[in-house]
């Protein structure tokens, strides 16, 4: 690799960690500016959701927008890591999964659920409650089941990054176990809760996967010079077993 190819490679782990960091803190900043329907009964819950309906859907672009870029920051990870090592490959594979089933969540908390309800708002009393027990199926299992799957598999992603990290050396092992515990406390947290995802729950879990996204920023913004910055040649013998 020439010094030029390898000048940009780094640029690109570093612009890949900082993206990590930004979205990491805009996804749960969208989560705390969100506001939630109330009411006292499903005609003033739909009335309240429909109010809220332009800035809950802005708060979802924030969080759809969050999830492509990091996305692109967990890839240039794992091509840091070393695309052709089975534990990286399968933790990008995971990692898209999950990314994929969130914005399938996103999609049906911020815009069908709140466009269901502008739907039925204005109808009958009886068009109003099959409204919102369609919302309710959609949120209360739909959503939930969606995003513990997600959150599973981002979770198997993680933990199989900070694996491979652990063979590593210096920085980037001390990165490994951190990222080790982080990224699998989400997966525990699902299954240790089943269907009582309270919010609580779902705040922890979003601060652990924030512990892990900070880990992994600073593997790329830290030990990017230090991390296998491409594969060996097919045919080619790698001489080198460690970081370069």
């Amino acid at each position: 690799m020439t010094a030029h190819q390898q000048h940009e490679t780094d640029t690109t782990a570093r612009n890949a960690g900082l993206v990590i960091v930004l979205c990491a803190i805009a996804s749960i900043a969208a989560v705390a500016l969100d506001s939630s329907a109330q009411g006292s009964d499903a005609l003033s819950i739909l009335q309240s959701m429909v109010k809220l309906r332009d800035a809950h859907q802005l708060v979802h672009i924030v969080a759809m927008t969050c999830v492509g870029g990091l996305m692109f920051g967990f890839t240039v990870l794992s091509q840091r890591l070393g695309l052709r090592r089975a534990p990286v490959l399968a933790g990008l594979i995971a990692y898209a999964a999950g990314s994929m089933l969130m914005l399938v969540a996103t999609t049906i908390d911020g815009f069908i659920s709140t466009d269901t309800a502008a739907l039925f708002a204005t109808e009958s009393p009886e068009a109003v409650r099959v409204g919102y027990w369609m919302i309710q199926t959609m949120a209360g299992v739909a959503l939930t089941d969606i995003a513990r799957v997600a959150w599973v598999c981002q979770s198997l992603a993680a933990v199989a990054w900070a694996s491979a990290m652990l063979r590593e050396s210096g920085l980037t092992r001390r990165l490994g176990v951190i990222g080790l515990v982080s990224g699998a406390l989400p997966a525990v947290a699902v299954v240790a809760a089943g269907q009582a995802m309270t919010e609580t729950v779902v705040v922890g879990i979003l601060l652990v996967q924030g512990i892990w996204n900070l880990t992994a920023a600073t593997y790329l913004l830290r030990g990017a010079q230090h991390a296998p910055t491409s594969d060996p040649a097919p045919g080619r013998l790698s001489t080198h077993m460690g970081p370069t």
